[in-house]
């Protein structure tokens, strides 16, 4: 079972109140840019991870290749939970999973499930982040990113890295399962 889903972070650095000594008169370049990265994340109920980024928009077509690289990384078959993002939640991803254009599932507008033979795809309700585990990936890397002045986009990439790399993924089960009886 993996769960997945995407971060993104722009050149620059958030703009935050502070304290200055009396008389100071701090600087700060806060302006953003176009130049980004988008980070995909995924968590295994094994406790395993896989990130991958982009410097594109996301498409339908990342969306595809993100499934092919998850069956890569953890095996055939794989469960997959995704948002309902236009890249994750469209026609040719729900083609590639289950192998027809068109199906009752697929068809529908409401979709909450497609299936294959070896690849099954469970969309989150929308609007309700907090029951994906990767979005505390995400708070991680937030706060990680906190109070860093990313001047370029080969900074970001390098600090994503880093950043990438002080995430504790959470439990997926903690997120997917009500604890109460």
């Amino acid at each position: 079972m993996v769960v997945v889903d995407q971060f993104t972070k722009r050149v620059g650095t958030v703009q935050r109140h502070g304290w200055y000594p009396i008389g100071s008169d701090p600087t700060i370049e806060t302006s953003n840019s176009w130049d980004k990265v988008t980070v995909l994340g995924a968590i295994t109920d094994d406790g395993d991870s896989f990130y991958c980024w982009t410097e594109e928009n996301l498409t339908r077509y990342h969306g595809i290749r993100l499934l092919e690289a998850l069956q890569d990384e953890f095996g055939e078959e794989l469960v997959v939970f995704l948002d309902r993002a236009g890249y994750f939640y469209a026609r040719d991803l729900w083609e590639f999973v289950s192998g027809e254009r068109e199906t009752r599932t697929v068809g529908d507008s409401s979709v909450s499930c497609v299936r294959g033979e070896e690849l099954a795809v469970w969309y989150f309700p929308s609007k309700l982040p907090e029951l994906n585990p990767v979005e505390g990936c995400w708070n991680q890397l937030y706060e990680w990113f906190k109070h860093r002045l990313i001047p370029d986009l080969s900074t970001l990439k390098a600090s994503i890295l880093k950043g990438i790399d002080a995430i504790d993924e959470p439990n997926i089960w903690n997120y997917l399962c009500s604890t109460e009886g």
